[in-house]
């Protein structure tokens, strides 16, 4: 099957990087795409960068998921998954809600490590979302930005490990999760400082797209994702595809 990964943000080495752990546990004949924002900022740490990855992720998926059997949104905050599925034709994971979904099935309670402190409301948003509050002990935040975690592996390794160490004797974690796309390629360094499972949402978001596959389940179209209506008028954004139906 085919995957096409879209980093949110314009940091063409961190799209590597993402593509490279993808297809690290991707299985045999599957491939992984990994495509870089056309704008936007060079990591995702707030709500106006956010909506800027939206956008985005919209004009790759509506210019390029024909040509694919599966997408994965790869910022933990899962922005636009609603609007991206409705645009694509073909099933879009986003890696937060993927990891969530994962972790329930080895662990009652899991907790997410994440980067700066700014970004906690947006992932308490996304697990409210994704209707885990209940499964999930707590966010742990840390000093790392994102780039921190691209530029600063060892370091990164560090604060996470520890923000993880916590989560476990003090939350009640019984597994741990990357809050961000750039985390993915620490997960087994993590691994060996926590005495949990170390989740990273990339690996969960390429397993989930191939079950879909081998199970041939698509996106349902009922009601929350219905396609766009093709005879809307619709004011579109210059430069980006003109609209049409999944």
């Amino acid at each position: 099957m085919r995957i096409l990964l879209l980093n949110p943000n314009t940091t063409e080495e961190m799209t590597r990087d993402m593509e490279r752990q993808a297809r690290a546990y991707a299985r045999e004949g599957t491939t992984v795409e990994g495509v870089t924002a056309a704008f936007g900022a060079p990591s995702i740490e707030g709500h106006f960068e956010e909506e800027f990855a939206i956008m985005s992720f919209l004009q790759t998926i509506r210019a390029r998921a024909h040509e694919f059997d599966g997408v994965i949104l790869s910022c933990y905050g899962d922005p636009g998954l609603a609007a991206c599925r409705e645009a694509s034709p073909v099933p879009v994971v986003g890696i937060a809600e993927a990891s969530m979904l994962m972790a329930c099935t080895v662990a009652h309670k899991f907790s997410i490590v994440t980067v700066l402190p700014r970004v906690k409301p947006m992932i308490s948003s996304a697990v409210k979302l994704h209707g885990m509050e209940e499964r999930c002990a707590s966010i742990r935040t840390t000093n790392l930005s994102v780039l921190d975690c691209e530029n600063e592996p060892d370091r990164a390794v560090r604060e996470l490990s520890e923000a993880g160490r916590l989560a476990v004797a003090e939350d009640g974690a019984e597994a741990i999760l990357l809050g961000c796309g750039g985390m993915g390629a620490l997960d087994e360094r993590i691994s060996q400082e926590l005495d949990v499972p170390v989740i990273d949402g990339i690996v969960c978001a390429v397993k989930l797209l191939e079950g879909l596959h081998d199970y041939g389940l698509t996106t349902s179209r009922k009601a929350a994702f219905m396609a766009p209506d093709p005879d809307k008028p619709f004011a579109d954004i210059p430069g980006l595809p003109a609209v049409s139906a999944a």
